[in-house]
């Protein structure tokens, strides 16, 4: 253990493992008493630990309900389904966490009824915060304990181990197989309660979306029949005839002004003959005449039809044309009469150009109920042209209405059958969405402080402390051990030597004192050491509750 110089690497430097064990052997005590320390600390400081006892059960999220997890199986890689139990994990140990979950455990163990407790809430209550309820207090502290000792990890695929540690084994044990059972129970309590929410939404959905149907089956039900109605109306004007009745309505706009021309032409001499126009409100309500009238019309009507007929092939018969004749020729015959009748000072030779007068004017009135009866079927035939777009669309729109509607409708009464059928089910095993794979059992062994670990540590630790004592004394060590090393150094041949003398008595009390002061930093030092575990020991215990698990109801029944 000494430095090389210059010489020895021109000579060869060599490893003299025996000058190595001599020097370790002269310094022993620089590691053997480190070591000895340190275990001998670590064994007496790790008495005053509290030991820690550990319960653990096991649980299995997700089931045949957890619809997420099925796709997540065909659809998600290795890394999403690695994400999902990491959310699942959160999501769990936040339930667990949470204060709702924590004051229900609290209340059901009977926990927040402890004595000891109570006292020193009321003792902070008193002197910290006087506006603090004492059951806040004792509920926020043992809050705070049991969030310090549960624990959540992961245990594979949608599973997950939770924890809890105490000095007390049976108590660790209780209060982890209690919050398994509150947790198991709060999620089927949760689970009933969406499905309840679920069937109360579709129900009364349900109901809106039935009104709804039926609202849109009666709509589309009245557009058809309007439909159907309009392609039962009979409307002679077709595609096939629709140039032929715009002939037809211009043949009859001439024949009407020709007919009212010729009406012109005979009252201007006839007024100038007679001093005037007969009243015509006399002959006009003549019963018979009118009839005679009404019966022209409609033969000029149906004429109408058979002309429109033509256009398919058909053209009016000659029933019809001796019809309209015969009918003319009564008009005026009536007209003749009444005229005599009501007119009897009139000349007779006067009396011809009045009744064809009055006659003209009966065919003219016939032949504009044509044209008007021709306007109507054109337009009629023109708007429905117009509107069979608009009509289709709204058909459509009615229909695809109906569709969604009846969709709708249908995913309702899917949805309020299903959470029907899950409702009933989550009474049973078949409907749960958290398993108990491990139950809580109670621990044998404390899993910390683990003693074997710290001794060894503690070995390990006292070996460096020595080995760096040795090696920092050695390195700086610049005296000479042998008459070797003086020759080597000096380069000069060694003589003779002078014997050690015997020490004076100022050096022996200088190392006295040394060992002295030594001797009682070591003592400080174990002393502070073990004072340290002895302290962390008693806060540790000062810090826990001592659960009564007389008033635990680990046994009760769950609610339903």
């Amino acid at each position: 253990m000494r430095k090389v110089v210059q010489h020895e690497h021109d000579t060869g430097f060599r490893l003299n493992l025996g000058e190595y064990a001599r020097v370790l052997w002269r310094k022993k005590y620089f590691v053997l008493v480190p070591l000895v320390i340190s275990v001998i600390v670590s064994n007496v400081g790790v008495r005053f630990l509290v030991p820690e006892y550990e319960s653990s059960s096991v649980i299995r999220i997700g089931g045949i309900a957890d619809v997420a997890t099925e796709v997540d199986r065909f659809i998600q890689t290795g890394a999403g389904r690695r994400s999902r139990n990491a959310e699942l994990g959160m999501q769990l140990e936040a339930d667990v966490m949470g204060s709702a979950f924590l004051d229900e455990l609290i209340r059901r163990m009977g926990m927040d009824q402890d004595p000891t407790l109570i006292v020193q809430a009321e003792r902070q209550r008193e002197m910290l915060y006087p506006g603090v309820t004492v059951d806040e207090l004792v509920m926020r502290r043992l809050r705070n304990f049991l969030r310090q000792r549960i624990k959540v990890d992961g245990e594979g695929p949608g599973l997950f181990r939770i924890a809890y540690w105490d000095a007390n084994p049976e108590a660790c044990y209780v209060v982890t197989d209690a919050i398994t059972s509150l947790y198991i129970e709060m999620q089927r309590r949760q689970t009933n309660q969406a499905l309840q929410e679920v069937s109360e939404f579709s129900e009364e959905q349900l109901a809106v979306y039935k009104e709804r149907l039926d609202r849109s089956e009666r709509e589309l039900a009245r557009f058809q029949e309007q439909m159907a109605e309009q392609s039962t109306t009979t409307n002679p004007v077709t595609q096939g005839n629709a140039a032929l009745s715009d002939r037809l309505r211009s043949d009859l706009g001439l024949t009407i002004r020709s007919a009212e021309s010729t009406l012109e032409r005979i009252r201007d001499p006839m007024a100038a003959q007679l001093g005037g126009v007969p009243d015509g409100d006399r002959i006009w309500r003549d019963p018979e005449l009118r009839k005679l009238v009404s019966d022209l019309t409609n033969r000029r009507e149906a004429e109408l039809l058979a002309e429109l007929s033509a256009g398919a092939g058909a053209g009016p018969g000659a029933d019809d044309a001796s019809g309209i004749v015969l009918t003319q020729q009564a008009i005026q015959r009536r007209l003749s009469a009444l005229i005599a009748d009501l007119f009897p000072d009139l000349a007779a030779d006067y009396r011809p150009i009045v009744v064809e007068y009055f006659y003209q004017q009966a065919e003219i009135n016939a032949l504009k109920q044509k044209r008007d009866r021709l306007d109507a079927y054109i337009q009629t035939y023109r708007l429905r042209i117009q509107m069979a777009p608009q009509r289709d669309t709204e058909l459509a729109r009615l229909r695809k209405e109906v569709e969604n509607n009846r969709d709708i409708y249908n995913t309702f009464a899917n949805a309020a059958r299903t959470t029907q059928i899950s409702r009933e089910a989550q009474n049973t095993e078949l409907g749960a969405t958290v398993f108990l794979v491990e139950e809580a059992s109670k621990p044998l062994a404390p899993v910390r402080p683990d003693k074997f670990k710290i001794l060894v540590l503690a070995f390990l630790l006292g070996v460096s402390i020595g080995a760096a004592g040795l090696l920092l004394t050695e390195f700086t060590d610049s005296s000479f051990r042998t008459v070797d090393d003086v020759e080597k150094t000096l380069g000069l041949k060694v003589l003779g030597t002078i014997p050690r003398f015997d020490r004076a008595r100022w050096r022996h009390d200088s190392t006295r004192k040394r060992s002295i002061i030594w001797t009682v930093t070591v003592v400080v030092l174990v002393g502070v050491v073990i004072a340290s575990f002895y302290s962390y020991g008693k806060s540790t215990r000062e810090q826990l509750i001592d659960l009564d698990l007389s008033r635990s109801t680990r046994g009760a029944t769950p609610e339903q």
